[in-house]
């Protein structure tokens, strides 16, 4: 398992980073968490803020690390987007401009272009997470999770699988077919009891493959189901049950293929 270094970057370019040892199978990811806010005040002088919080890969197999920074870059910057401008069609940069490959300074890159136009423009709560759920020897899987907050609150969260071979990411971990396929022949499966925490959920094959998305972790696939009020849900399933219905690439990885 990699060693995950903690550090927190307020926006210095020049912030020092202290990373371990590697420690581990030879092609685990090193990843250093970095965090940054950014703060500013509404006409009723009300306090806001722009949250980053990121798992970003500094040492291991440079096909993974440069697949994974795709993901970061792609992430962050969307993210900052969307805060200047808010639901805007409006871009402050282009996507190009802004892309580093230094993930060890990719915060305070960042904050470089970005802090002086959300200082002045971020008006709601807003944080971004983007973090290491799982790594085998076989695959690590990232989840991004969004969280927003003004006059209502609201959060969603996808999950992200790299395979460590090459560093690409798996595009289809089950078909909607085989989804469909498996809470039919599973429905103990195809439901979540309401309770404090939750609303409750019941699968919809006409409309919830539009609203989920998946994951693998190291002994479960990970079902995120969007749109339970304002937030999520997440469901484990064992590899025991849905591993059959998962698709080649999925099972090979796990080793559920031999």
């Amino acid at each position: 398992m990699a060693i995950i270094a903690m550090v927190t970057l307020t926006g210095c370019p020049s912030a020092h980073v202290e990373i371990e040892p590697q420690q581990g199978p030879s092609n685990d990811l090193v990843a250093v968490v970095q965090t940054d806010s950014i703060y500013g005040t509404n006409e009723e002088n009300s306090d806001y803020s722009a949250t980053m919080t990121v798992a970003v890969p500094v040492d291991g197999p440079q096909a993974l690390i440069d697949s994974v920074m795709v993901l970061m870059n792609k992430e962050i910057y969307e993210f900052c987007e969307y805060c200047v401008h808010f639901d805007e069609e409006v871009t402050s940069y282009s996507r190009e401009e802004v892309y580093t490959n230094d993930g060890v300074q990719l915060l305070s890159h960042y904050m470089e272009y970005y802090k002086p136009l959300l200082q002045d423009s971020v008006w709601n709560v807003f944080d971004r997470s983007i973090g290491m759920e799982t790594q085998t020897e076989s695959f690590v899987t990232y989840g991004v999770e969004n969280f927003h907050c003004g006059a209502s609150c609201g959060s969603e969260k996808g999950f992200y699988t790299f395979v460590k071979g090459d560093g690409h990411r798996i595009s289809e971990i089950i078909s909607p077919e085989n989804l469909v396929r498996f809470f039919e022949e599973h429905p103990e499966n195809a439901t979540i009891e309401e309770s404090e925490e939750n609303p409750g959920w019941t699968f919809d094959p006409e409309t919830e493959f539009e609203n989920t998305s998946f994951g693998l972790l190291r002994d479960s696939f990970v079902l995120v189901i969007e749109g339970v009020g304002n937030h999520y849900m997440t469901k484990e399933i064992p590899y025991s049950q849905i591993g059959s219905y998962l698709s080649p690439e999925a099972q090979a990885l796990l080793g559920l293929d031999k």
